[in-house]
């Protein structure tokens, strides 16, 4: 990769700063941010998915606000940037510039929440119980998630499961719902044919539904979190996850040089290759198998923030593919594992706000505290099944403990 001079961010708002002639704000918890941009087609995306977090821009003694911008004018090397986190962020490649934005922002306010256990997980609420429903990728968990609304659930949110660090409830986070092309999902006074979209940073579009037009539907008080149903392909392949080797992927924004031989020096990974066809995907993809669970990841967390590189996803393990014409299966969950399972799930890396300020960069006091919210709830092993079975399972699960 050939090197360039890349501006500062002071520079680079110095200068191109008056582009961005538009700006919404935002609060999503305690934390303000805005975003100042040059693209009202690229505002329209973050519109379109956190319009319920949307607030008038605030006084000038009030607290201050983070500000994101994202210029899709040519600035560096002809390309659009975006700034954030005190970094400039090339985008090389203009077709995934919208989606690009929109993880960069994403990951950079969720890391900035000092007061939430943020879990990649959908979230809904049955008569006071808080519900978590994290699954393996393609297990369905947004659909079963939004499925549970037909039963009368309330929803929290279809991808975070936002819980207090210190009342251990689950707190309503009302971003839009995001439907990936040919989600098979039926809800009343719903026309999901007829949906607005937004650009998916690896391709394609997902449909967004503003959670307004779920009249009703939407939790609107916090409530204790009580039951946790992990949605996985197979009982024998998630076993095998929870061994002493793991696999774990990372979809990074570029592999710069010597990243890659970082992270094979990391204490308890075996190995770290560039996987798949690279020639096609917007991203690489790195498989690593690795020794242990969240320190390695927080480690390699440090290596990509040190060469200026994002990371857009990570992937537990190796799963087959889901079937969904089997009947599910509910396994009690051991309390050792629920944990392993939900800390791969939550955003609580190295540079986290909830891990610096809430837990004052302790990693002990925080997987403390987060091993005391599970244990007040009860934890399953639901493999994947038939959809209308699956949300029998939860339902009677649930209801059966009142």
């Amino acid at each position: 990769m050939s090197q360039i001079d890349v501006p500062s961010p002071e520079q680079v708002i110095k200068k191109f700063g008056k582009l961005c002639k538009h700006k919404e704000y935002y609060r999503v918890f305690e934390f303000q941010f805005c975003v100042s941009s040059d693209s009202p087609t690229v505002l329209s995306y973050f519109r379109k998915m956190y319009s319920h977090f949307i607030i008038e821009a605030p006084e000038a003694a009030e607290e201050p606000v983070e500000t994101y911008y994202v210029i899709e004018a040519p600035v560096v090397d002809g390309c659009p940037v975006v700034v954030a986190d005190g970094k400039v962020n090339i985008v090389r490649n203009r077709d995934i510039f919208p989606g690009f934005s929109y993880m960069t922002v994403f990951n950079s306010f969720i890391a900035s929440l000092k007061n939430h256990f943020l879990i990649h997980s959908g979230a809904v609420e049955y008569k006071g119980n808080g519900i978590i429903i994290p699954g393996a990728a393609r297990c369905g968990k947004t659909t079963v998630t939004l499925s549970l609304i037909g039963r009368g659930f309330s929803l929290f949110s279809d991808e975070i499961a936002a819980i207090h660090q210190h009342d251990h409830m689950v707190y309503p986070f009302p971003r839009g719902l995001g439907m990936r092309e040919g989600a098979e999902i039926k809800l009343d006074g719903v026309d999901f044919s007829n949906l607005d979209t937004i650009p998916m940073i690896g391709g394609g579009v997902k449909k967004v539904l503003d959670i307004g037009e779920l009249s009703g539907a939407m939790a609107s008080t916090p409530c204790p979190a009580k039951f946790i149903f992990f949605l996985t392909p197979s009982a024998e392949e998630d076993a095998s996850q929870f061994s002493m080797a793991n696999v774990l992927y990372l979809i990074p924004s570029e592999i710069s040089d010597g990243m890659l031989a970082e992270m094979r020096e990391v204490d308890g990974v075996e190995s770290a290759e560039v996987t798949g066809d690279t020639s096609e995907a917007k991203f690489p993809i790195i498989r690593l198998r690795v020794q242990s669970g969240y320190p390695v990841l927080a480690r390699l967390e440090d290596i990509c923030y040190a060469h200026n590189v994002l990371i857009f996803d990570t992937v537990k393990g190796e799963h087959g593919k889901p079937d969904f014409n089997r009947p599910p299966q509910l396994i009690p969950m051991p309390y050792s594992r629920a944990m392993f399972e939900l800390l791969t799930r939550a955003r609580c890396g190295a540079r986290s706000a909830i891990l610096r300020k809430g837990f004052g960069g302790s990693v002990t006091k925080m997987y403390l505290a987060l091993a005391e919210v599970i244990r007040k709830t009860k934890c399953y092993e639901l493999v994947v099944g038939r959809l209308d079975e699956m949300v029998d399972i939860i339902e009677e699960t649930v209801s059966k403990s009142q």
